[in-house]
């Protein structure tokens, strides 16, 4: 079996790519969107309908109840169990999605540290909302691991948090369990190609802004609404674009006229960070969002090839 991977902005066709590919190869979807992971979230994850989902078999969407969360590490546990499952039924597999987090995690893995226990956790984000304490931790950090905190800023306090739990936690600093990652990673285990879709922001914004109404016409706000009356108020999937806005919208804090224009906005921010992330990739060949030939002979070269690792 073979895996293609297609990236990109969110609102670009990266579903709609894969789809197609999947219908002329033969080929299953994997799902690398970590909303489109959860149940009860259709519209505001642009989830595939019913009628996508008999083109070609589809996985890894809408499997997660609500309330848990999943990290990077147990959707990579999730993505090689499936691979395991269904490498014999496919020659290619393509995973989608704009997560970049989760594409690195299954192709280069993620370092081998576990998680934090609770009452660290939350002893470090008390810490963390006091501006003093902040800045101490950053700079317990900075001399402990001078390299990494070059590539933290002080009030990035998430991934200074992160960092703080590691030392703790297990007497790490980031710099130490990356070079003990780097000892022991593993190359990807199948065959790979990388497809991106390439969209200038003035493409995007026209079709950002046609997903967004056609979401708010499905009934997004009554999906939200229904979440949130079901007691998900804080469920970290619905601080997402789309239903963070709707969230607001529903306590009284914008109009509902504001609705299309700020998760107008707000996509176009993700889709922003989508297109630097996945720009550091060296080896994703683009294809434009509105021409899929390119894509599709990148493919069938693909599969001819006797890929053996």
């Amino acid at each position: 079996m073979k895996v293609v991977f297609v990236v990109g902005a969110t609102a670009s066709g990266k579903s709609d790519l894969a789809l197609k590919l999947a219908e002329d190869s033969g080929g299953a979807i994997i799902n690398c969107d970590s909303v489109q992971l959860y149940r009860k979230l259709m519209i505001g994850a642009a989830s595939p309908t019913p009628e996508d989902r008999s083109r070609a078999p589809h996985f890894l969407y809408n499997q997660v109840a609500p309330p848990a969360e999943v990290t990077a590490g147990e959707y990579t546990r999730l993505f090689f169990e499936t691979l395991d499952q269904i490498k014999d039924k496919f020659p290619v597999v393509f995973v989608v999605g704009g997560t970049g987090f989760y594409f690195q995690a299954i192709e280069k893995g993620m370092y081998p540290v576990g998680a934090a226990d609770a009452l660290l956790k939350q002893q470090v984000l008390d810490d963390l909302k006091d501006p003093a304490q902040a800045l101490a931790l950053y700079e317990e950090f900075k001399a402990r691991d001078p390299e990494a905190a070059k590539k933290i800023f002080p009030k990035d306090h998430y991934r200074l948090g992160r960092a703080i739990e590691m030392m703790r936690a297990h007497g790490k600093t980031p710099s130490e369990a990356q070079a003990e990652f780097e000892a022991q990673r593993k190359p990807f285990p199948y065959p790979l190609l990388k497809l991106g879709i390439q969209i200038s922001k003035e493409e995007l914004v026209p079709r950002v802004e046609a997903r967004t109404r056609k979401m708010l016409s499905l009934g997004l706000i009554k999906e939200t609404q229904e979440l949130l009356q079901q007691g998900f108020e804080t469920w970290a999937p619905l601080e997402s674009v789309g239903y963070f806005e709707v969230k607001k919208f529903l306590r009284g804090e914008m109009a509902e006229s504001e609705l299309p224009s700020e998760i107008s906005t707000a996509t176009l921010r993700l889709a922003k960070k989508q297109r630097t992330w996945f720009r550091r990739e060296t080896d994703i060949h683009w294809c434009a969002f509105d021409e899929h030939s390119g894509a599709k002979n990148l493919v069938g070269d693909f599969l001819k090839q006797d890929n053996k690792l």
